[in-house]
């Protein structure tokens, strides 16, 4: 698997288990990975039409299209986005023709506190930070 495609099977959920599992590891993130949770949240995803699953030999994004509380118009949030091979563009590119076609006006997506080189990619694809996550 070296190239883009969507997720589709019980092999892929577990694949994006591990690279979860990854990605928390890589970003100090504070909530320990719960397994079943995660893949019951993977799977939903492929099989819900607002949400999608891409997947890389290395990586993997997720997310679905919602409203906010602020406007309904809708938006694609990415819910889960790494890459240890050289799709991590491959993977955003297929997230936001995805969204387009979705008839989203925007896409919300996150990277670690201190992960500048995902930071670099979005501001030089004209993403501008809107939020500050904390946690406790």
């Amino acid at each position: 698997m070296d190239r883009v495609r969507l997720a589709r099977d019980g092999q892929d959920v577990s694949h994006v288990v591990r690279l979860v599992q990854a990605l928390t590891a890589a970003i100090g993130g504070p909530q320990a990975v719960d397994a079943a949770h995660t893949g019951a949240q993977v799977a939903r995803l492929m099989q819900s039409p607002s949400g999608v699953v891409y997947v890389s030999a290395g990586g993997f994004i997720a997310g679905e299209v919602s409203g906010t509380i602020i406007n309904p118009v809708p938006i694609a949030f990415e819910h889960g986005w790494f890459a240890t091979d050289r799709n991590g563009i491959r993977l955003l590119n297929a997230f936001e023709a995805w969204a387009k076609r979705m008839g989203c006006t925007g896409c919300k997506l996150s990277t670690g506190p201190t992960h500048s080189a995902a930071a670099k990619i979005l501001e030089r694809r004209g993403y501008k930070p809107a939020e500050l996550a904390w946690f406790r």
